[in-house]
């Protein structure tokens, strides 16, 4: 900085040296000599020789132009010099006391942060406790413990969330289904500053405020099931960054379609719809009441990917949009709405030629490409279009398992490698496709090759059972009156009259898909045997393990025969609906949120409620009083865990109804039995005992025979 005037000695020494800057900028521009006096003696002699030579007319000041850095009033010749050190010591107090003045602000404005709760744990198995962290390579399992920026005041209800509503990590338990306590977990919303000045001036008009869209964005990520795989993570949570019109910023339905399906997990978008508070048939018997925040969110979303859709612009998002708006439907149990969707998902996918890959390409001449749309240009795009199609196509499979509509698209029509293992897919790693499997190979569903698999793989090769056994039971008679050898059973005479109807069980092609649930289920690598595995629930491994046992249930159901003791069909049944059972007992005695399960979950429970109280109506018919007690704790038991998951999934109280609805004579209030083991009823009768009470024959013996058979027990000499 300058010096004052007389800091400048001008004896017969010669002039002081100034430092750096002090001098004037004509002399530092013009590279001469400043005395550093203002005006300098430099300036003034350029002045007055520019006055005299002036050519006439010409407009020159009275003053020469002489200018310097700003120079603070108190500054004296011995004060220290400016040295980077000093300036940057300034800026940090400066930045101190404007944070100081901040915080001070949103204290005067924002309400008390941490008011009391109101909520009360409704957890039936424990008391609410909590943890200290959240391990890195799991999800916590509630989304109770949430604080926002105080400036969410006009947008959020409540405006300061603190829920502190069972606030524990769903993957830790013990052996004993303690609790694991520790310190509240607290989640915030860091897109933007709390400020609501600061927004983008082109933000979407429907959507949410930035702050409350990221929030219901990691809430997606951390709670959903299956968000790391139709999305990868880092690059969608990085495109949020992006101002609304770059072109890597994602599409508007996608995040009004996320906001729709993440507003289960949080407070955050208002209050949640209450399943009990309506009729059995929905809001349709309410057409006065207001859209919650997640119907508007999905009307947005269903409303703006259709003209995208029409442009033909970001298509594969649309696919994606569509697969969430299924889940969005599954989980509400809007049944139409998720047909419709689910199919018009995959009918989308097929022109993006995301159900083929090559070499298996059309021989029509016309079509020589049969995609659309470019290449993907890195690994990760490539896999996240093949994740989006394979989660669209077990939503397709799942949920038709409880209809009789037929499927949206052919499995003949697919021929697509399955996923890579999450480590792959996560850090963009390419996998040849030479060791890949190939889903039309029908041995790929039994063979898993540790290198490329993981739980979500085996997620997926469970789908594709249920859609095997879903076209037999649906194309059965259309194959037999065709003639098709695979579907005539073969005749026992000795057995069956000439009049009687022939077996369907002795076709070549139930006994084909009968072998091949059955190995299915003993196929699974040693890594992957164990759902609950180092005290972590793996969901998808959990849903294979249901769905295995789910398939035998619909496979043997047209075919049971409850007046025949050895009937083979109905020894299936009960051992498949008992094992779906001591998942539920599995789960339960953890401490995970079951409302964060797989949607698919409460069919399966329902379907083995519904089997429970098949045998419990057949029982109360024969007045066998012993199994009656076992099959209605049995029943109660999974009305229970219907009831508790129907806290947070609308999907489950639906299903909790249609079991009751289906045996009104024999559904008492839930928990009518008592739980004298870890919260579990005792089962004292056994399966072939049971068959054989409520048959109307005395044949027990070869029913006893298959049960020893089907439990790998070797029968007593």
């Amino acid at each position: 900085m300058p010096k004052a005037p007389g800091s400048v000695g001008s004896g017969t020494g010669g002039a002081t040296v100034l430092k750096r800057n002090q001098a004037c900028h004509q002399c530092r521009r013009r590279k001469l000599t400043s005395d550093a006096r203002r005006p300098c003696s430099t300036c003034v002699r350029s002045h007055k020789h520019a006055r005299d030579h002036a050519q006439p007319g010409a407009n020159l000041p009275e003053r020469p132009e002489c200018t310097f850095d700003e120079v603070a009033t108190t500054e004296t010749p011995s004060a220290p010099s400016d040295s980077p050190k000093n300036r940057f010591e300034r800026l940090e107090t400066r930045i101190k006391e404007l944070e100081a003045l901040l915080s001070q602000k949103e204290q005067t404005t924002s309400p008390d942060p941490n008011p009391p709760s109101s909520l009360a744990s409704s957890s039936i198995q424990s008391s609410p406790a909590s943890i200290p962290s959240v391990p890195s390579n799991s999800r916590p399992g509630s989304a109770s413990t949430m604080n926002f920026p105080s400036d969410l005041e006009s947008l959020l209800s409540p405006s300061n969330l603190d829920v502190n509503a069972q606030t524990v990590n769903p993957y830790f338990w013990n052996g004993n289904s303690h609790l694991i306590e520790g310190a509240n977990i607290r989640i915030d919303a860091p897109l933007i500053s709390s400020s609501l000045d600061i927004i983008w001036s082109h933000w979407p008009v429907d959507l949410p405020h930035p702050e409350l869209v990221r929030h219901l964005v990691d809430m997606f990520f951390l709670f959903h099931p299956h968000a790391s795989r139709l999305f990868h993570r880092g690059t969608f949570i990085s495109s949020l960054s992006y101002p609304p019109d770059h072109p890597d910023f994602p599409i508007t339905p996608v995040l009004h379609a996320i906001c729709a399906v993440s507003a289960i997990y949080t407070a955050a978008g208002g209050p949640r719809t209450n399943a009990a508070d309506f009729l059995y048939e929905g809001q349709f018997a309410q057409p006065d009441l207001p859209d919650t925040f997640a119907e508007q969110q999905a009307t947005h979303a269903k409303e703006t990917v259709e003209k995208y859709l029409n442009k033909g612009q970001h298509l594969v998002q649309c696919v994606q949009t569509y697969v969430l708006l299924t889940w969005y439907y599954w989980c509400h149990s809007k049944w139409v709405e998720l047909f419709t969707c689910s199919g018009q998902s995959l009918r989308v996918a097929i022109p993006l030629g995301l159900n083929i890959f090559p070499p298996f390409r059309s021989l029509h001449g016309s079509s020589p490409t049969m995609s659309i749309i470019p290449s993907p240009r890195t690994p990760i795009e490539d896999e996240t279009r093949r994740n989006t199609f394979w989660l669209a196509y077990a939503v397709d499979r799942q949920h038709g398992s409880g209809t009789g509509w037929a499927l949206s698209l052919d499995d003949d029509d697919i021929a697509q490698v399955f996923p890579v293992t999450m480590e792959q897919f996560e850090l963009g790693i390419p996998v040849n496709y030479n060791v890949r499997q190939w889903c039309h190979v029908r041995e790929a569903v039994l063979y898993h090759p540790p290198d490329i698999t993981d739980s979500f793989t085996l997620y997926i090769k469970s789908t594709m059972l249920l859609s095997f056994i879903k076209n037999f039971n649906n194309r059965y008679k259309i194959k037999t009156n065709l003639g098709d050898t695979r579907f005539l059973p073969a005749r026992n005479f000795g057995t069956q009259g000439y009049g009687d109807q022939p077996d369907i069980r002795l076709s070549p092609a139930f006994l084909e898909l009968d072998q091949l649930l059955v190995s299915f289920r003993s196929s699974f690598p040693n890594n992957l045997k164990d759902p609950f595995r180092n005290g972590l629930v793996d969901t998808h491994l959990y849903t294979t393990f249901l769905t295995a046992h789910v398939s035998i249930i619909l496979l043997h159901e047209p075919h049971i025969n409850m007046d025949r003791a050895n009937c083979t069909s109905a020894a299936r049944i009960l051992e498949s609906a008992r094992a779906i059972l001591e998942l539920i007992y599995a789960v339960w005695s953890t401490n995970y949120d079951i409302g964060l399960l797989d949607y698919f979950c409460p069919f399966c429970w329902y379907l083995a409620g519904q089997c429970f109280g098949r045998f419990l109506r057949a029982a109360q018919d024969a007045a066998c009083v012993q199994q009656i007690d076992t099959l209605r704790a049995e029943l109660d038991f999974v009305r229970m865990a219907l009831s508790k998951m129907a806290e947070r999934v609308p999907l489950s109280y639906r299903y909790h109804r249609m079991l009751d609805a289906c045996i009104p004579e024999v559904c008492d209030p839930v928990a009518a039995h008592s739980s004298p083991v870890n919260g579990r009823p005792n089962s004292s009768v056994a399966d072939h005992q049971l068959l054989a009470s409520v048959s109307q024959t005395s044949t027990i013996q070869p029913d006893m025979a298959y049960f020893l058979k089907i439990n790998n027990l070797d029968p007593q000499p």
